[in-house]
């Protein structure tokens, strides 16, 4: 069975739209999309897709019904959801962007509250004075799930979509679960995380139909699922990456020199890296050392590197990156929707 067209569903707005949509289009996959309140869209090249924008949450049910194949979403609405989205396959689950954690946050003023665990006294203490100890969140089955592997089980779940860091102050509830990623939120709310209160850890991710998946991937891979992921796992893989060149001097002696260089770069974090020999423009000998190394530290190497004998340093933004010895995407979804 050939899918055609592919849906994929994307985040209409915010940090999830902007996200993907950059990957996309570093991949080769322009979303061309006239305004934020078109809601259909193709990508350039690619004719076999059909791009529809909707609210995270409802990517997760479209995706199950199968309605749409592919969908990008937060890790945290799917995880939700997952007990009802029988159909729904995570294909990726950190797209690299979006990082966030669903964590217990409580007031600052309770000193005496600063693990999980202590949330279990907690709860009994409020059930023996006869009142309910109650925990807003938006994710009230993480939640539950959460509070029952920790023996909780006194306690009420609130159900809200309003801003939670409010509701502790005004009385609403006790404690709230809710994403942080900085803590400022929080802090600035008064409240905290309490140690082990980590329900989720969350980013950007890929969900699939499990069907469609599995028609995807007898396409092979020549087909549009492998080409695209392929192009995708390139792109995350280059995240922060320079292809770095270390050329020498003729005449530093090569051997050593080369040789210092690559073990200098492999101390430094430096991956794959290599080294031969070349040849300047009078035909003389040369050396040269190649290797990915993070953007953040060539600026701290370069005068290490001038004084080991590099003639030049060059780093190149990197666009894809394919590791043989790691597995794909599309081979692990491969054998996972068997």
């Amino acid at each position: 069975m050939t899918i055609d067209p592919i849906r994929l569903a994307l985040p209409s707005k915010g940090h999830l739209y902007d996200g993907i949509v950059e990957i996309l289009k570093t991949a080769g996959y322009k979303v061309r999309r006239a305004s934020d309140r078109q809601y259909e869209a193709v990508i350039s090249g690619h004719p076999r897709f059909h791009v529809v924008f909707m609210r995270p949450t409802d990517i997760v049910a479209q995706v199950n019904e199968g309605r749409c194949h592919l969908g990008v979403t937060g890790y945290d609405v799917f995880a939700e959801r997952a007990a009802e989205a029988d159909q729904a396959r995570v294909v990726t689950q950190d797209l690299g962007y979006g990082g966030c954690r669903l964590v217990v946050a409580v007031p600052e003023s309770w000193i005496d509250v600063t693990h999980a665990m202590d949330l279990v006294d907690l709860a009994a203490e409020f059930k023996d004075a006869g009142k309910t100890f109650r925990v807003s969140t938006k994710y009230p089955h993480l939640t539950q799930d959460f509070f029952l592997r920790r023996g909780i089980h006194h306690y009420q779940v609130i159900d809200s979509d309003g801003a939670l860091e409010l509701h502790p102050s005004l009385g609403i509830a006790d404690v709230i679960v809710d994403l942080t990623s900085s803590g400022t939120t929080l802090k600035d709310n008064r409240l905290r995380e309490i140690e082990g209160g980590t329900v989720l850890e969350s980013a950007s991710c890929l969900i699939g139909h499990a069907p469609a998946l599995r028609a995807m991937v007898d396409e092979g891979e020549a087909g549009p699922l492998a080409l695209l992921l392929d192009a995708m796992d390139g792109v995350r893989a280059s995240e922060g990456w320079l292809h770095l060149e270390v050329v020498g001097s003729p005449a530093e002696p090569a051997p050593r020199t080369a040789e210092a260089v690559a073990t200098y770069l492999t101390e430094q974090g430096a991956q794959h890296v290599a080294r031969g020999q070349v040849w300047d423009a009078e035909g003389g000998d040369a050396w040269r050392v190649t290797a990915l190394v993070l953007a953040k530290r060539l600026t701290a190497c370069q005068r290490t590197l001038f004084r080991l004998g590099a003639r030049r340093v060059v780093g190149l933004p990197t666009r894809f990156v394919f590791d043989r010895d790691g597995e794909s995407t599309f081979d692990r979804i491969g054998r996972e929707v068997v």
